[in-house]
């Protein structure tokens, strides 16, 4: 890096590389999105008002270990003294950053003690919250956008790249599983191999079959949205599937993506949609590169799988209670044994780019019974989960915490969507229902 702070695109190269880990220290962690909802009507809750999110922010503050991060002197984060975070999202969603952990019991943990807190400062509250990856009442256009400057740029931004951009920030909900890397082969192995079974395991844990109070047509209706977000940044990455891919083809797609923001002096400033690459070269309205505007930019790519300092595995919805844990078990037992990684790759290597992008699209609708080369998604999907227990045995990790998602799919045959839509269509479209069986703070709504 320069004197003055601007960095160069050598400096670009090592960023990657710079998150390199030993072997004996790789962490797991996860991003955690849920929705409040009032119970008798599954609307969401308000961000503003004596019982809204903010209020609920602010009894959140009040328990130890928690501070605050404002923005224009208004609460939009809680910071916490063990490295995780909890964030507003655009819609109001909540999200839980979890802090970088051992393993899937400190996850779990974390998860545990969240939850705790958040079932004690809204017990009085007309609220309850929520795992599902679309909201199943609200639409974009009845939720307000929290007021954060982030977002008062990347809204207008997205609404002139796709149809669905604020859908996307409004009405979606996801978990994301965070894995480090030892090395660039390592790193490259994990991204290959998580890009290559993406489209499968958002159709493994679909979950967003409802939208305005109705079946909306689709099992992941989460992942449509996002296919129609941006394709600048959105989608699947194809130079991922080149055995010889690199840190550097990351860094070349990400320098292509058009930027949407940088800070100074506390002040979001627009960068008109010119690329990363061009502003290195050329800066722009008398900015230059630094190394933040760097780290800020990598936060509003949105690919299925992002290349940090570490892997951020995008492709799931958000989950009830009972299935929350098997996201990171499940990735976790993919990507971190070796053997599993690579027997699950072997299920995926031959598929051409254009055949993936065509799973993609399918498993939106189709969920598990999408096909490719004829081949039913629950098939493979079947290996896969077996190949995520092995993988957590070889690890030592508890493999029990599969047994959701093996009852799921191995014995039933089916993801969260379609068990959701049983009980819709059961309880004769009883939202106060839904809303239990999608509970994230109470047992009732744990699958299957």
């Amino acid at each position: 890096m320069t004197e003055s702070g601007r960095i160069t695109y050598e400096d670009l190269c090592r960023y990657f590389r710079e998150g390199c880990k030993d072997p004996s220290a790789l962490s797991v962690g996860g991003e955690f999105e849920l929705f409040g909802v009032v119970p008798d009507s599954g609307r969401a809750v308000s961000y503003t008002g004596v019982r809204g999110i903010h209020f609920l922010m602010e009894r959140l503050l009040a328990l130890p270990n928690w501070t605050p991060q404002c923005e224009g002197g208004e609460l939009i984060c809680l910071l916490g003294a063990d490295g995780s975070n909890v964030a507003i999202e655009p819609g109001g969603q909540l999200e839980l950053s979890g802090a970088p952990q051992k393993g899937l019991a400190q996850v779990e943990a974390e998860l545990t003690s969240f939850r705790e807190q958040l079932r004690v400062v809204s017990e009085d509250m007309e609220a309850a919250f929520i795992g599902i990856g679309m909201h199943p009442v609200s639409r974009a256009e009845e939720i307000p956008f929290v007021n954060k400057c982030r977002y008062e740029i990347m809204a207008p931004y997205l609404k002139e790249k796709g149809t669905l951009g604020h859908t996307m920030m409004k009405e979606t909900a996801t978990i994301q599983v965070n894995l480090d890397y030892t090395d660039e082969e390592d790193a490259m192995e994990k991204f290959r191999t998580a890009m290559g079974v993406t489209s499968l395991v958002s159709a493994i844990f679909a979950n967003s079959p409802l939208s305005g109070g109705k079946p909306n047509g689709y099992l992941t209706r989460r992942e449509e949205v996002w296919r129609h977000t941006d394709p600048d940044r959105c989608g699947l990455l194809p130079f991922v599937f080149q055995e010889e891919a690199s840190f550097e083809d990351y860094l070349h797609y990400s320098l292509h993506v058009p930027m949407m923001f940088i800070v100074r002096d506390g002040e979001w400033i627009p960068m008109q949609g010119i690329t990363f690459g061009y502003y290195l070269r050329k800066g722009h309205a008398g900015f230059h590169a630094t190394r933040e505007d760097w780290e800020l930019h990598q936060s509003t790519l949105f690919p299925e799988v992002r290349m940090k300092q570490y892997l951020e595995i995008r492709g799931v919805d958000a989950q009830a209670l009972g299935m929350v844990m098997t996201v990171p078990a499940f990735w976790m037992g993919i990507l971190y044994d070796r053997e599993a990684r690579r027997t699950a790759w072997e299920k995926v290597r031959d598929w051409s780019f254009p055949e993936r992008l065509e799973l993609h699209e399918a498993v939106c609708r189709r969920g598990l019974q999408a096909r490719i080369r004829g081949v039913p998604v629950l098939r493979v999907a079947r290996d896969l989960v077996r190949i995520a227990r092995e993988g957590l045995v070889r690890l030592g990790e508890n493999e029990e915490l599969l047994d959701p998602l093996e009852e799921l799919i191995l014995h039933q045959g089916k993801c969260p969507a379609e068990i959701l839509l049983e009980k819709w269509e059961k309880s004769h479209y009883d939202v106060r229902r839904l809303v239990a069986d999608c509970s994230y703070l109470e047992p009732a709504g744990a699958f299957p």
